[in-house]
């Protein structure tokens, strides 16, 4: 057995390591480079990895960042599909040293490959995948993109994300994910389910669960299963990613915000040690809140004074225009197929 190395914020692994759980910490034990990635249990499809310990970490800052949005609700570019989803590709580059992650994967099937091969991301050579939360229109293509990418491809997802979930408007509907070790693996990737921030590459990372704060920032609900009763879904698995660009500051990227943007925007500055937050891009999940939570929300992020925000997905039109009345100039939405350049 090889060294062993206590890691505070989770690092994705590499090729020829293995990674084991203790509680609260990680431990990674070197192997001979080529051996596939094996669990304690040493089955080759079980190779799932639980993170718990949280910490905090200076995150280092990108040289460039380059956001493209492969699915969202609307689009107006010719040729590219619009889904009630969301999908970004965030490529960065660290020294002339380039990474390429993928931020959710749309709807199911394989929209946002469908998209990515009409704008021309390239998706075979991603480096890892983050998923937001465990709903359906931010996972559903997730498979058929592990299928077309290279093999080994981290998964970084909260543990709960897997769960069943449901929505009950009026009736009930499963919303949940394809999430599952088995199908992950099989179709290429590795899954990691992690409760704490995880760098994903040089200058990324993501926030692991969001811890709830603001009194204002309650979200609709939804529905799941957990010890064989049926309870109220808090989306415990909803998190963010971050990245810190050189010169401009912090970055965070969201699926849908179902801690609240303010708890995530929170969180993000104390973990990343980055006070100042350049471009907020995402769902804020606002299209049913009412005009006092749209309010404080919005004192909130004029506080904050971010350069730019690109709301989208479950932002709603109520929300987004309050804040291009507020953020004159400043807050642009995104569609499918925009760019953002920082």
């Amino acid at each position: 057995m090889g060294q062993e190395t206590q890691v505070g914020c989770a690092i994705l692994p590499l090729a020829g390591r293995n990674y084991f759980v203790r509680p609260h910490q990680l431990i990674c034990r070197s192997t001979p480079e080529g051996r596939r990635t094996q669990d304690l249990r040493g089955s080759d499809s079980d190779r799932t990895i639980h993170v718990v310990s949280i910490s905090k970490s200076i995150l280092p800052p990108v040289d460039r960042l380059r956001l493209t949005v492969l699915v969202e609700d609307t689009v107006k570019k010719p040729n590219l599909i619009a889904r009630h989803g969301l999908s970004f590709q965030v490529e960065t580059s660290v020294a002339g040293v380039d990474s390429r992650i993928l931020m959710d994967t749309g709807p199911p099937p394989d929209v946002a490959l469908q998209n990515a091969d009409t704008i021309g991301a390239d998706i075979q050579h991603v480096d890892a995948i983050v998923i937001s939360h465990g709903h359906y229109d931010h996972t559903g293509g997730l498979l058929e993109i592990l299928r077309r990418a290279r093999g080994g491809i981290p998964v970084v997802a909260h543990p709960l994300a897997i769960n069943p979930k449901f929505s009950l408007n009026p009736s009930l509907k499963f919303i949940g994910s394809n999430l599952d070790q088995t199908s992950v693996n099989a179709a290429g990737g590795i899954l990691l389910l992690v409760r704490n921030p995880v760098r994903v590459a040089s200058g990324v990372m993501t926030t692991g669960e969001v811890p709830r704060e603001t009194g204002f920032e309650k979200g609709e609900t939804f529905w799941t299963v957990q010890g064989e009763r049926f309870v109220e879904d808090p989306i415990i698995d909803d998190q963010a990613l971050l990245i810190n660009v050189k010169d401009k500051g912090l970055v965070v990227i969201t699926g849908c915000a179902h801690s609240g943007i303010i708890n995530t925007l929170r969180l993000a500055k104390k973990i990343s040690g980055i006070s100042h937050v350049c471009a907020i891009v995402g769902g804020f999940h606002l299209a049913r809140a009412d005009d006092n939570r749209i309010q404080a929300t919005l004192d909130e992020l004029l506080s904050m004074d971010p350069i730019s925000i690109h709301p989208c997905h479950c932002t709603g039109p109520k929300a987004t225009r309050r804040f291009m009345d507020s953020f004159v100039g400043n807050c642009r939405p995104i569609q499918t197929g925009d760019i953002i350049a920082l």
